[in-house]
């Protein structure tokens, strides 16, 4: 089976409109599914699309009905949420490697390289310090699909 790593800055784009690079989005999840690709996350990819959903409803930007309806449409997707026994650690490396405040952006890249697969985000500050390195990390808006 092969596997894509897909972060919260990346779901969230399937399921709210007028996000940037969503056509990319959409282009990642529609060639993962023609391609036989499981997308996979750690757990904390729910708990990121629930938050970013919650503060659109929280601003005034979003209404409960859409935050619903996005939030059916994500789960619909079903993206894989995984765990592996070293994560964290490899998590925690990275994040010290790279000078990263918090492990959050970290834990979706060492699923990545425990997974042997790509990582994709729009995270580009993430992206950015991690990228001469970390080759499997990849950014949104150079998707190109296949």
């Amino acid at each position: 089976m092969a596997y894509r790593v897909i972060d919260a800055s990346v779901a969230i784009k399937w399921v709210v409109s007028g996000e940037s690079f969503r056509e990319q989005a959409r282009r990642l999840l529609r060639d993962a599914r023609l391609q036989g690709i499981e997308l996979i996350g750690p757990p904390l990819l729910a708990y990121e699309v629930e938050s970013v959903l919650q503060y659109r409803l929280y601003s005034g930007r979003a209404t409960v009905a859409a935050v619903d309806a996005s939030l059916s449409a994500f789960y619909a997707v079903g993206v894989r949420f995984v765990t592996h026994p070293a994560m964290i650690d490899r998590a925690r490396e990275i994040a010290r490697q790279f000078h990263q405040e918090r492990i959050y952006d970290s834990l979706y890249a060492a699923l990545a390289e425990l997974y042997n697969c790509e990582f994709w985000t729009a995270d580009r500050a993430f992206y950015e310090a991690v990228t001469p390195v970390l080759a499997y990390v990849r950014y949104l808006p150079d998707y190109r699909g296949s």
